[in-house]
């Protein structure tokens, strides 16, 4: 069986400075099949800029019929699509599977639109991996595996998705040796958890998990902890878990383990949360272990936006979360999200308002992107208000940042009132209050660590030379950008005057 990872260049000009990540849900599969004894390999169009010639060579070790699996994200279903067609062309007599969250929330469509695929799997795919290679090994089809989508003459047929993997501790250890000839991967992260219990309109997490939490016994979880502090020479880790603090007792007794491990003295974590899950007595626990930093998808600061998209949470809540994390030492993260159903500009500004009050370290104002999956996707589509262009291409939370200059921001979803170019304008204009400060501008220079867990310039000057010509780029792209906004200021949907000299003057305002 041979796993692609698909990549679309979604992040423009700043991908030099964005981590790698190793594809895990592609790891566990492979740790599955080599426990099983079952031949694989594996393509990742992030670490590989050939996919298409290194599959060549791959084919060869692999008995026929070849089995493709490809793994896709919304944002890179575009690259998914056109190598599943290639790869259809090069082996006609291949099987072709998509899965990921993407496939596992369009699997009707992807069957209708993409005649080189042959089945979709929807859900976690661990519990049926090995039986969906021996099937179509032994020339049989997967009309009978829970989850998997398929043709049926003219008719496709989704089967009912399998239940979420129970005990994830049954799963063999994740496969981080596969991975060890390609240095470009940032090791520093790690999954110790799965699922989210929560039911956020604009997350589609729970396409796959179905909103089932389900975490690792805590020793297993230092035991890799141990792997990526020693072997890989991780010193800061980012717990990549949908919501760390979903079962607090298990976080107590990882924090406990972590204490108890002489191999991870000195090595700090990275988190993200909801706010309501927050309490001193928790932070504190963990602070002590080692977690310095949290991440907080904060979204927005309307009581009325934050009921009406699921976070059952309040503005008051969201700030005293905050606080207190900031009181115990903690950097904080957070991000926002604009163009939500029923947004204002108030509301838009409010957002930033907020981010400076409250001292935020680092802040993300993007875009937001009803995904595939979704109760807004849902809703919003049955409204005829969504702009999707082929394959999804501006399903992207980051569009005014990665999209080239010269290139128009092309949003899915514009709230009423609104309009592409005055949205583009005020995410360029919030980011350009938040960080155009003497403050954030001093942090940012001073603190060697800063945004490490979002973005990274290189670990050593060597590094940093290395991707100097890309910064550069990077930087003159981004000029353009806010010289433009600034001139927005002689348009009706530009930024207002007022706006603009009032955050010029407050630079030095603490």
């Amino acid at each position: 069986m041979i796993f692609i990872n698909t990549a679309q260049n979604t992040t423009g000009l700043f991908k030099p400075f964005f981590p790698i990540t190793i594809p895990y849900g592609i790891g566990y599969l492979m740790a599955v099949l080599r426990k099983n004894g079952i031949r694989f390999s594996f393509v990742d169009q992030q670490v590989c800029k050939k996919p298409l010639a290194r599959l060549r060579k791959i084919v060869d070790n692999h008995p026929k019929p070849y089995i493709f699996a490809i793994s896709t994200l919304t944002e890179s279903f575009s690259s998914a699509r056109k190598l599943s067609d290639r790869l259809k062309k090069l082996y006609p007599d291949s099987i072709i599977i998509m899965g990921g969250i993407h496939p596992s929330s369009m699997p009707s469509e992807i069957l209708f639109s993409v005649k080189s695929c042959d089945y979709v799997f929807v859900g976690e795919a661990e519990s049926e991996i090995v039986a969906i290679y021996n099937i179509i090994k032994s020339g049989r089809n997967l009309s009978s595996v829970p989850g998997i989508g398929y043709r049926k003459g003219n008719e496709v047929i989704v089967n009912p998705p399998g239940i979420p993997i129970k005990d994830i501790d049954a799963l063999p250890d994740f496969p981080y040796d596969l991975f060890d000839s390609w240095k470009q991967y940032n090791r520093g992260h790690i999954i110790s958890s799965r699922g989210c219990p929560y039911n956020c309109s604009f997350c589609c997490v729970k396409t796959v998990g179905q909103r089932r939490y389900r975490y690792k016994n805590s020793k297993t979880v230092v035991a890799e902890l141990e792997l990526l502090a020693e072997r890989y020479g991780q010193r800061e880790i980012a717990f990549f878990d949908d919501n760390f603090l979903a079962n607090k007792k298990r976080v107590e007794e990882l924090c406990h383990e972590i204490n108890s491990s002489a191999k991870l003295r000195g090595v700090t974590y990275s988190f993200q949360a909801r706010t309501r899950d927050m309490n001193k007595e928790i932070l504190e626990l963990m602070f002590s272990s080692g977690f310095k930093a949290v991440f907080f998808g904060i979204e927005t600061v309307s009581d009325t936006l934050l009921k009406q998209i699921g976070k059952d949470e309040s503005v008051f809540e969201i700030e005293a979360a905050v606080k207190l994390a900031q009181g115990i030492g903690y950097k904080v993260m957070a991000n926002f999200l604009f163009c939500l159903p029923g947004e204002t500009v108030q509301v838009r500004d409010e957002c930033v308002d907020f981010a400076i009050h409250n001292n935020i370290d680092l802040a993300k104002f993007n875009n937001v992107v009803p995904y595939p999956g979704t109760a807004m996707y849902d809703q919003l589509l049955t409204e005829n208000q969504l702009k999707i262009l082929p394959d999804y291409k501006n399903f992207n939370s980051q569009e005014v940042l990665v999209r080239p200059f010269w290139k128009k921001a092309n949003f899915p979803f514009i709230p009423e009132g609104a309009n592409g170019y005055g949205i583009k304008n005020e995410i360029l204009f919030a980011y350009f209050r938040y960080y155009f400060r003497w403050r954030i501008i001093k942090r940012i220079v001073s603190d060697k660590g800063w945004g490490d867990a979002i973005i990274s310039f290189g670990k050593s000057f060597g590094a940093f030379i290395k991707i100097l010509p890309a910064l550069v780029v990077l930087l003159t792209d981004i000029s353009i950008k806010f010289g433009f906004m600034f001139l927005s200021v002689f348009s009706v949907h530009g930024i207002k005057t007022r706006k603009l000299f009032k955050s010029l003057s407050a630079f030095n305002k603490k």
